[in-house]
């Protein structure tokens, strides 16, 4: 699967300098892609009010919060939003086993940044995919769904009109039944 030439991505990163490099990378992988940035809690939950976003790379160490924060206000706006961490450094490995487990999708580190966009490529490529699976998915069983519920509404007519013709039937047995006496 091609990476789509119009993605939308939620930056959440405090320093202006690897804001441009980010977006830079995101160009190479897109090629229109719309890139929007936040560097605070609330500006992220503000733009998560009114922008949904494909993506979220965020940073490991902001002002005021850490990836840990990112990654669970994002999850509770919208589980299905995959969040990316990408970082300078990170204290330990366990960091990132912990990010994984508190619902991140993956985690680069920012060096050697003029590559990032490669490495960045499997794995968007791949989340697309689940996405577009998922979405596949929930065609199916809207489409299921809706067939059922016809299936339904032709049964249920059906049924009334059996007994609307049974009443009749009934009533006619009755009216001869009476003459016939």
């Amino acid at each position: 699967m091609q990476i789509p030439k119009y993605l939308n991505f939620l930056v959440v990163e405090d320093l202006v300098s690897d804001s441009f490099l980010l977006q830079r990378q995101l160009k190479k992988l897109s090629s229109d892609p719309e890139v929007r940035f936040v560097d605070s809690k609330l500006s992220l939950i503000n733009a998560l009010k009114t922008y949904i976003p494909d993506f979220v790379l965020t940073d490991f160490n902001l002002i005021g919060m850490d990836a840990f924060d990112v990654i669970k206000i994002v999850k509770e706006y919208n589980s299905k939003i995959p969040v990316i961490v990408i970082s300078g450094h990170l204290k330990n490995e366990e960091n990132e086993t912990q990010l994984i487990e508190a619902g991140a999708e993956g985690f680069f580190l920012k060096d050697p940044i003029n590559n990032l966009n490669e490495r960045l490529s499997t794995l968007l490529t791949s989340l697309l995919l689940e996405k577009k699976d998922l979405l596949e998915k929930i065609a199916r069983e809207r489409q299921k769904h809706e067939h059922t519920a016809s299936e339904k509404d032709f049964l249920r007519e059906f049924s009334e009109k059996e007994k609307k013709e049974s009443n009749f039937f009934d009533s006619l047995v009755n009216l001869f039944s009476r003459n016939s006496k």
